[in-house]
């Protein structure tokens, strides 16, 4: 569905290219995890996906990106819309509407689509995103959560076959991302839709990836694969990784509960230390610390008292 083929980006005021010979490609109907420190291009390569780069940031792409078979380098965004649709971290400084369903209706206009066709869409895209009763909401008046679902509803209304996503989760609390990440699912498993997004939260995303794209350094090539496989050698992890290499696990956990079946053969080599909290660590510190003090001794005005 998406393909890279030796694509390279350099910028007019970088000094290499920020990506660098890149060969990738993204199937059909996967959710697509993209992972890296901070700085290792992760942002440009989601815009080449959807022909921001180089149409409006400017910049050299050298090399093919194509998607459903649309080559990004001779398709402006505006003719990449009814295939791929990119939603970023902050929605709301991308709503052009006031409320839930003008913003859902907004793309459509924009492609010209037909009146009746629009209604329909936007009818589809409030049910599957269980906004049906925000549908006159003002957008200001919306939880993170909402307006998050909301900005991809916007896009999902034009039936494109790719949603990218750039740190869709960061800004949002636990309860509102878990939102966000079920509506991702669901357009995986239930339409078919190829989902590539990356996201600094790890620890809520990875679990749920079929595969996982690593950018390990910038300029360097990129490690496709399965998760708990990349996660394994990827310099930047989710605490529950960390601790799954700690334990010696194999294969690495990707979620607390994968973690938790895991852990009995831990619990049982860890049985026989004393807890800092039980009572015998307690009773053995209590008379540690008692012949600490029948040892002791003070000096008052020069006297010397022994306990």
């Amino acid at each position: 569905m998406i393909r890279f083929e030796q694509v390279s980006v350099t910028y007019s005021d970088a000094p290499q290219p920020v990506l660098r010979g890149i060969d990738l490609t993204v199937p059909e109907g996967e959710l697509c995890l993209l992972v890296g420190p901070s700085g290792v291009g992760k942002s440009t390569l989601l815009n080449a996906v959807c022909g921001l780069v180089p149409h409006f940031t400017g910049g050299t792409l050298s090399g093919r990106v194509t998607v459903a078979g649309r080559d990004t380098r001779t398709h402006a965004p505006r003719e990449l819309a009814d295939v791929v649709g990119t939603v970023g971290q902050d929605p709301s400084a991308h709503f052009v509407t006031d409320t839930v369903e003008d913003e859902l209706a907004y793309g459509m206009e924009s492609l010209g689509l037909a009146p009746d066709v629009m209604r329909r869409r936007v009818e589809e895209t409030l049910d599957l995103l269980g906004l049906a009763g925000l549908r006159d909401r003002a957008l200001p008046t919306l939880s993170g959560g909402q307006q998050q679902r909301v900005a991809i509803g916007s896009v999902l209304t034009a039936h494109p076959r790719v949603l990218v996503l750039d740190e869709p989760t960061s800004a949002l609390d636990p309860g509102a991302a878990e939102e966000v990440l079920a509506v991702l699912q669901r357009l995986v498993h239930d339409l078919g839709t190829t989902v590539l997004l990356a996201e600094h939260r790890l620890e809520r995303v990875v679990q749920y990836a079929d595969q996982v794209i690593l950018l390990p350094a910038p300029g360097a090539p990129p490690r496709q694969g399965d998760p708990a496989a990349i996660m394994a050698v990827s310099p930047v992890q989710p605490p529950v990784v960390a601790l799954g290499e700690l334990a010696g696990w194999s294969p690495l956990p990707l979620s607390v509960r994968d973690a938790r079946r895991r852990a009995a053969p831990l619990r049982e080599r860890l049985a026989g230390r004393a807890r800092p909290g039980d009572t015998r660590s307690r009773s053995a510190e209590a008379g540690a610390a008692g012949r600490s003090v029948a040892g002791a001794a003070t000096h008052h005005g020069g006297a010397r008292h022994c306990a």
